[in-house]
């Protein structure tokens, strides 16, 4: 966003520069020469030109610059500045500057002003004392090449520093703008040229001639531009669609299709709603650089507060170019700035599970055809979604115990595996095994409803006191496991006081469901062994037999509701040979 000292300076630099300069120029002028109907015909020209502009990454390509080297030798400096001012003035409306914009009028106007005066400077460089600057000779050829040579590289010189300096943007210097601009300044040179000498031989009648050409050249330019900008989003849109397929993470999708959907279509904010129950929309995903958004990622949102279900409740989305059109929509604060909206639900099966919604700080910065791309893309994104989701929940069922909803043996055996084989082998592992004291006694004598109930709270207690970064698992039956990465066998035996703490500091509260379903509170204890890599293991298998060979020999056999740590059973006099 341009900040307001910048539009005020620019304003008052157009105040000072345009008006004089433009009546330096008018003293230079003899207005009793002038054909004004010829006039007439080239400024029709110029208009006409000027109502098909070619947008390229926002900014206007069109045929001007020819129509306006025609004006620039027939009538002079000062009616070429005035034509082309008219022309901009048109090109600018269509573009639909906004009220905090309108500073892009008497930017633009400076901007052209120091084009043409330059390449009209440099056009006088070639009328050499007694050479003959006439039509056809290989002298005017040149300085015609090098006004318009002038006029293309001053115009991507100034359009470049006033991104850069002005609007905070750093553009590469060979944008697609630049060659877009290189291609129609010198496809129009030879048309220009033929327009200058056939006016002089046939009169005005050469506008309908030549112009009916460079109009129809220019309209169809635009054309083949926009189907090709298609063209080519819609080979992005396919390109991400495999990347999205390919997804097998809800996060990951989420992500990338944020990361995407900025890519295709001018966005200043995005906000993605996940449909939640009683029809409340939640924010999972947010882009919005400018900090401008009255939303916060997480937020909920109810029905009808908001973009919401205003426009989505139908199952169809929305287009708008103008702030005015649906600010009255927005139930509350509206993004700052934005004008453009492109709102959309995303459906699986027929049935609305989020929404997205696109803002833009331009006007009329969303076309149909790009609304049609995002649709698309929402519809990948749907699938996609689908697929993670219920490779996630597959996973999950594969690698979790259904009772506990720790992971199980075969996740443990696989994760333990993994750190031994992807990881330095200087770094320590230590691993705690964790066997429930006479569990079996609460199975006979309360049923394995019971049992189960306990097992439950026991995951939950240790799911309290394991590290983030371990990886705890029911081991099978009424044996749990905790594998600590990067810890030494004295850090993981402060970590097993703690579970064998947190077993014992609360009773455990079930039911008697062999005989009156009765409350039940137990007081369950456990036997824990610790084994540390590289202290006294070599390798990952070694890791769990001494594990469990503390937690048996060390904890269960003298007496169970200990810790025991292998090294130290190991060492202890009655493990040691006589």
């Amino acid at each position: 966003m341009v900040s307001s000292s910048k539009r005020l300076w620019i304003w008052i630099a157009w105040l000072i520069i345009w008006p004089v300069s433009l009546f330096m120029i008018y003293q230079h002028t003899d207005i009793q020469e002038i054909k004004w109907l010829d006039l007439s015909a080239f400024t029709t020209l110029a208009i006409v030109v000027a109502l098909f502009p070619i947008m390229v990454n926002q900014i206007p390509v069109f045929f001007l610059n020819g129509i306006t080297l025609v004006i620039y030798l027939n009538f002079g400096l000062f009616i070429e500045l005035i034509i082309t001012t008219l022309s901009i003035t048109i090109v600018l409306l269509q573009v639909r500057v906004t009220r905090k914009d309108i500073f892009r009028i008497p930017l633009n106007y400076v901007m052209f002003l120091v084009m043409s005066v330059s390449a009209a400077g440099v056009y006088h460089l070639f009328e050499l004392p007694g050479s003959e600057k006439t039509l056809g000779t290989p002298l005017h050829i040149i300085a015609i090449l090098a006004y318009s040579l002038t006029l293309f590289l001053l115009n991507h010189v100034l359009i470049t520093l006033t991104r850069r300096f002005i609007y905070g943007k750093r553009d590469k210097i060979f944008e697609r703008s630049f060659f877009w601009e290189f291609m129609t300044t010198f496809y129009i040179l030879p048309a220009a040229l033929l327009l200058h000498l056939l006016y002089h031989e046939i009169g005005a009648i050469a506008v309908l001639f030549i112009g009916f050409s460079i109009a129809s050249t220019s309209y169809i330019l635009r054309l083949y531009y926009g189907s090709r900008s298609m063209n080519e989003r819609l080979r992005m849109v396919s390109e991400i669609g495999h990347e999205l397929t390919a997804q097998l993470n809800v996060k990951e999708t989420l992500d990338l299709f944020m990361e995407r959907i900025v890519e295709l279509v001018p966005v200043d904010q995005a906000l993605l709603f996940d449909v939640r129950e009683g029809d409340a929309l939640k924010l999972i995903r947010l882009y919005d650089p400018k900090n401008h958004s009255p939303y916060k990622q997480g937020i909920r949102i109810n029905k009808g507060e908001g973009i919401g279900y205003t426009f989505c409740a139908n199952g169809a989305g929305v287009r708008y170019g103008k702030r005015k059109q649906w600010q009255h929509n927005w139930k509350v604060t509206a993004p700052a700035y934005s004008e453009s909206l492109m709102c959309l639900p995303i459906q699986r099966e027929n049935q609305m599970i989020g929404m997205l919604v696109l803002l833009s700080d331009q006007r009329n910065a969303y076309e149909k055809y790009q609304y049609t791309l995002v649709h698309l893309l929402a519809d990948f994104m749907a699938v996609s979604l689908l697929n993670a989701v219920n490779y996630e929940q597959t996973k999950k069922f594969s690698e979790r115990c259904a009772l506990t909803g720790l992971y199980n043996y075969r996740y443990f055996e696989k994760e333990l595996h993994k750190l031994f084989e992807y990881r330095d082998t200087s770094e320590p592992v230590s691993l705690i095994m964790i066997d429930l004291d006479h569990f079996k006694q609460v199975n006979d004598t309360y049923g394995h409803e019971a049992g189960n109930d306990v097992l439950r709270q026991v995951a939950d207690r240790l799911s309290l006191v394991s590290p983030e970064e371990s990886v705890l698992a029911r081991y099978g039956g009424e044996e749990f496991s905790i594998i600590l990465p990067g810890c030494i066998s004295d850090e993981a035996a402060a970590i097993a006081s703690e579970v064998q703490q947190c077993m014992t500091e609360r009773i455990f509260i079930t039911q008697h469901y062999l005989r009156d379903q009765s409350i039940v509170t137990l007081a369950v204890t456990a036997s824990i062994g610790v084994a540390s890599y590289p202290e006294n293991s070599e390798d990952h298998l070694e890791l769990v037999r001494h594990a469990d060979r503390a937690m048996y020999v060390g904890a269960k056999q003298r007496g169970r509701n200990r810790v025991a740590i292998y090294n130290q059973i190991e060492q202890s006099p009655e493990n040691i040979p006589s």
